[in-house]
């Protein structure tokens, strides 16, 4: 009598693993939904940063083959521009002309501006050292003109280091100042900005032309 009272509160194995599977159907279809709509919003993610990733993997190539894999106090790369402390830019005597640095960083850009097709995805390369502004506007205007001769000194002295590139791409150059508030900490960069031209927005089109149809 006991085994037939269990019985009736024990349900027979079929519908149990009937059960489960349907919850396991209904699981996967839900996480395959979830894949489906993050692959549609990763796909348009990676075709915007694509173009950009690649132009900078270019330029990164560049200069480890001018630097080497050994990390330099002092330089950064970020995507679209090279940092350099402005004391790496002064040579023996504090002669920018004799600066090692700035010699290989000249190189970078002329193998850069050598390459069809990382040149026809530059612009302009603006040599900018930092302007810190403060509340005195005459000191402001001094130091604006005393800082657009570095920018333009560091330029000639790049020119000199690789004549070529002032010969054959001095369209793609400019130095100025570049205005930062007065209290950065790090004002004593000198930024070489990469500035994109418009076949980066081209060809980032051409990516997403295939999600918008």
């Amino acid at each position: 009598m006991k085994m037939d009272s269990i019985r009736k509160f024990i349900s027979p194995p079929g519908p149990i693993l009937s059960l489960a599977l349907i919850g396991l159907l209904l699981l996967s279809a839900v996480l395959y939904y979830r894949a489906i709509n993050i692959q549609r919003f990763m796909e348009p993610a990676l075709a915007i940063s694509q173009p950009r990733i690649e132009f900078a993997e270019n330029i990164r190539r560049l200069i480890l083959k001018e630097f080497g894999t050994k990390k330099i106090e002092g330089i950064k790369f970020t995507i679209g521009s090279i940092l350099v402390e402005e004391s790496l830019l002064s040579g023996s005597g504090n002669d920018i002309e004799k600066s090692v640095i700035l010699n290989k960083l000249s190189r970078v850009f002329l193998s850069a501006l050598e390459d069809p097709n990382i040149r026809a995805h530059i612009d302009l390369i603006l040599v900018s050292k930092r302007l810190p502004l403060g509340s005195d506007t005459k000191l402001n205007e001094k130091m604006r003109a005393q800082i657009q001769q570095g920018s333009e000194l560091i330029l000639r002295s790049m020119y000199k280091a690789e004549p070529q590139l002032e010969m054959d791409y001095g369209t793609y150059f400019a130095a100025t100042a570049m205005p930062v508030n007065a209290l950065e900490k790090e004002t004593n960069w000198v930024e070489f900005r990469i500035i994109p031209s418009e076949l980066v927005h081209v060809e980032l089109l051409q990516r997403l032309h295939k999600y918008v149809r």
